[in-house]
């Protein structure tokens, strides 16, 4: 009997000792955990606002310099391929120097020579008429049986052009209906918008600079990269907005998961871009459509690394932290 109630007095005791569970705490959220992603522990550079907003639009604003320093150029935003300048583009193997083709086709509009490093020769050739163009299939059939020719007619590629232009338009017009949709605020929808047009303009800029033509599979690229860039963007935001609260942490976890993606993505063009290119040396053939795709890729990604992570970033913890932004989201 004694020793029942000394243990009743002691749960007693320790029921008064135990720290009472307030209401406060029950409806507070809890800080989001940051052990998320095997990027969880690498040093992403930490920015002031202003600078994480002010170095990607830096950027782009070279971007569009360049893109604008081509148009005027050359006439168009980009170094147009065969199928949206039209021409004819010959393929053969042959080890005689660019100057030698150029003396043994004289007598074609020629305007560019190109080599793989299997050692395919590409030789494009200007638009030009059915005689001449009926010639020189005859010349290459005798002295080049094994070499392909590929002919795209002006107005066929003047078509191509016109419904690019009408398809990236749509296709970005509807990513943004869709993002204001979404979140139904204006400036996080602009800051989204924004970065995944900010991508886009700069693997226009590097394929100008590299010298990547505009054909089927690069524009396919872009038009890929436009769903590329957002998922990222979205992700941040849907995190982001809500409370205030733990906002750095927040960007932390999700930068977590993002670097992850991009990361994953980035490896597999790298891996496709490798195989297409330099498949030769195993027995394959080179694939310039997938190289010039899985590079195009490859530029995309990486501008949406700064722009996701530096530019998104940074305007939402601007547009959080302002009054507005204080406002709607306690």
């Amino acid at each position: 009997m004694f020793v029942l109630i000394s243990m009743k007095k002691a749960d007693e005791s320790k029921k008064q000792k135990a720290p009472a569970k307030t209401e406060d705490n029950k409806g507070s959220p809890e800080e989001p955990e940051s052990n998320l992603g095997p990027f969880e522990k690498l040093k992403w550079p930490e920015l002031p606002t202003k600078q994480a907003i002010g170095i990607p639009l830096a950027v782009l604003a070279i971007a569009l310099l360049i893109t604008g320093f081509t148009y005027f150029t050359v006439g168009s935003p980009l170094h147009l391929g065969l199928d949206f300048q039209g021409g004819t583009l010959v393929t053969l193997k042959t080890d005689k120097t660019d100057a030698a083709l150029q003396g043994e086709f004289s007598q074609y509009p020629l305007s560019l020579i190109t080599r793989d490093p299997s050692g395919t020769v590409s030789i494009r050739f200007s638009s030009m008429e059915q005689a001449q163009l009926d010639s020189l299939t005859a010349y290459l059939a005798n002295a080049y049986p094994d070499a392909s020719l590929e002919h795209t007619g002006s107005t066929f590629s003047a078509t191509n052009q016109s419904q690019a232009v009408i398809a990236i338009v749509a296709a970005f017009i509807l990513m943004a209906l869709v993002i204001f949709i979404i979140f139904r605020d204006f400036v996080p929808s602009i800051a989204v918008i924004t970065s995944a047009f900010s991508d886009i303009m700069i693997a226009v800029a590097l394929m100008n600079i590299f010298g990547i033509e505009l054909t089927f599979g690069t524009f396919a690229a872009l038009l890929m990269l436009i769903g590329y860039s957002v998922d990222t963007d979205i992700l941040l935001t849907t995190k982001v907005l809500g409370e205030r609260k733990y906002l750095d942490k927040k960007i932390t976890s999700c930068r977590a998961t993002g670097l992850t993606m991009t990361g994953a993505a980035i490896v597999a063009f790298l891996v496709l871009h490798i195989v297409a290119s330099y498949g030769y040396l195993v027995g394959f053939s080179t694939i310039p459509v997938l190289a010039n795709i899985s590079t195009v890729m490859i530029f995309g990604l990486i501008a949406d690394l700064m722009n996701t992570w530096f530019l998104n970033a940074g305007l939402l913890k601007w547009y959080m932290e302002s009054p507005q932004g204080r406002a709607k989201y306690a």
